[in-house]
């Protein structure tokens, strides 16, 4: 149930409405980029250091909180404070169009979410070896995952319909916020369920209250004595190895994903979200297809099987390509002759339709630039040729002007910066490619690419994330389920630090396409690794240290 409560902070949350949302309040402050010490920032790559920048402190601090809490009965209370802390910032991300930077206090709370997010996550994966029978952790561990796309996705479908309803409407922001105040507050109120029918797990060693400084120094004593046998653990060594390098890669895709889809491929938020509820209704199952699968092979061939569909998914992502408008209805603005004899507008152009796309981007300056063009407003022949020559000579206009009717019958003015144009990126020959083989034949426009790449992500989703999981667990001494699995949240956190800031530089130095590639070596990588992992001795390794444990209890 601690899966159904937190999937609103990973779901709604991270994958739709922050990055999104930061990427408006980031550009009606800032434009399109800024310069932060002396190097020019785009919104995507401010989200990836935020990103590093929360989770490289759980990375740093689990290894050590996990020694303390499995010497003292603290693993609820650290789970208490991490979800309390995140839930409480994410509410708090309400009221930042009333400060003087909106998107810095955006930022700042979401940092602080994600850390009570990132911290929480290690605490509560220590309970599985614990809650579970060895030969059932694919299972629970799926249908954890399961469970927690199934109310991420009813959560999700509820600010789905309230966003779109609002859509364009004076409340559209206020609703935004709402949305967001939700996930703090469903996050917390389910987290309830867990802390009060999941029992503590018993600790490994009963020690006797101490100081904090003598708790910290025991804690890095302890960690140094089993850093010490990495020799023993060397299989779950190897695995940790693998597991930083293709969660990175599945973490970083995951986290930008949102902020790509808004910025570089120009997709409406709505149809984001939209994206984000079937993949995860999609995953649910997903999940439970894997979960059979390692039943069927092995647990390490279905996770190895689910990292190659992660590969072509990134391939995938590359790929999508937004089409170039081709007829009058499909572009951004577009205005229309008018020729009514009794209109006072005759003779007039009138605007007949002004993309979601825009609406939710109104107070940009490239709006203000070209008069706050709306629905209904109309322009003179002489105004209209003013108005499409600042289109035309905007280096950052990313819309499409459609003319019907009238002297300036056809006319079409596509700007600069538009998602279609394919020029900047080494990797751009790739979604070229593809749009000219795939997505154009089939006239599929880029919000149904993104659907489909979404489909793809849910079918192994859930897969790699739950046998990533129990496959550790596996290999995991009981006794210690807090103090491996913080390696195990410092891998993951360390893979989301690593990640993102590579991604961020890629994406400065060169731009998101290539960024976004770039990802793929460490899942591939990571994937390969782990042909070398024998599960079988790490298992055996695991039961001997509860012996070794058990008799030191005993002894005490």
């Amino acid at each position: 149930m601690y899966d159904w409560a937190n999937s609103a902070f990973a779901t709604s949350g991270i994958a739709a409405i922050f990055p999104a949302y930061f990427v408006v309040l980031f550009q009606q402050s800032l434009g399109d980029d800024a310069s932060f010490f002396g190097r020019e920032l785009n919104a995507t790559a401010m989200w990836s250091f935020g990103i590093a920048f929360s989770t490289i402190i759980v990375a740093f601090s689990s290894p050590v909180i996990g020694v303390i809490a499995d010497r003292f009965a603290i693993k609820k209370t650290l789970l208490w404070i991490y979800t309390g802390v995140g839930s409480l910032a994410t509410v708090l991300s309400f009221f930042s169009v009333y400060t003087g930077n909106p998107w810095a206090w955006l930022f700042a709370f979401f940092v602080l979410g994600n850390i009570g997010f990132a911290g929480s996550i290690v605490i509560y994966n220590s309970f599985l070896p614990n809650v579970s029978p060895t030969k059932m952790l694919d299972d629970v561990s799926s249908r954890g995952f399961a469970y927690g796309y199934v109310g991420g996705g009813i959560l999700l479908l509820v600010h789905l319909a309230a966003i779109s309803l609002t859509s364009g409407t004076e409340i559209a922001d206020l609703v935004t916020r709402l949305c967001i105040v939700s996930i703090g507050a469903w996050w917390f109120g389910w987290g309830l369920w867990t802390l009060r029918v999941m029992p503590e797990p018993p600790v490994s060693r009963s020690v006797e209250p101490m100081r904090i400084g003598r708790t910290v120094s025991m804690a890095f004593t302890e960690l140094r004595t089993t850093l010490s046998q990495v020799k023993r653990f060397k299989v779950l060594s190897l695995y940790l190895i693998a597991y930083l390098l293709f969660n990175d890669g599945i973490q970083t895709v995951m986290a930008i994903a949102g902020a790509f889809a808004a910025e570089t491929l120009g997709i409406p938020l709505l149809w984001i979200m939209l994206t984000l509820l079937i993949i995860q209704f999609v995953a649910a199952f997903g999940s439970m297809g894997f979960s059979w699968l390692s039943r069927l092979l092995d647990t390490k061939k279905a996770l190895t099987i689910s990292l190659f569909g992660w590969s072509f998914i990134v391939l995938f992502g590359v790929a999508i390509a937004p089409l170039a408008p081709q007829e009058h209805s499909e572009h951004d603005f577009q205005l229309e002759y008018d020729t009514e004899p009794s209109s006072p507008h005759a003779g007039n152009y009138r605007v007949t339709y002004v993309s979601a796309l825009v609406e939710e981007n109104e107070e940009l300056p490239w709006i203000e630039a070209l008069g706050n063009i709306s629905t209904g407003q109309h322009f003179t022949s002489f105004d209209l040729v003013t108005v499409t020559s600042l289109a035309a000579i905007d280096e950052d206009f990313r819309y499409t002007i459609s003319i019907l009717g009238g002297p300036h019958d056809g006319m079409v003015i596509m700007g600069s910066a538009h998602p279609s144009i394919l020029e900047e990126s080494p990797l751009d020959w790739w979604p070229a490619l593809i749009r000219d083989s795939i997505w154009s034949p089939l006239s599929l426009p880029v919000h149904y690419q993104w659907v489909l790449l979404g489909i793809s992500v849910g079918l192994v989703m859930g897969g790699s994330q739950a046998l990533a999981r129990s496959l550790f667990a596996q290999m995991t001494p009981k006794g210690k389920s807090m103090e491996f699995f913080s390696f195990f949240g410092f891998a993951g956190r360390a893979s989301s630090v690593v990640g993102p800031l590579m991604f961020a530089v890629i994406a400065t130095m060169f731009d998101t396409r290539l960024a976004i590639g770039s990802i793929l070596i460490l899942i591939v990588v990571g994937a390969f690794m782990l042909r070398w992992v024998k599960v079988g001795e790490g298992v055996l390794v695991a039961e001997e240290e509860n012996e070794r444990i058990g008799r030191l209890r005993a002894d005490a």
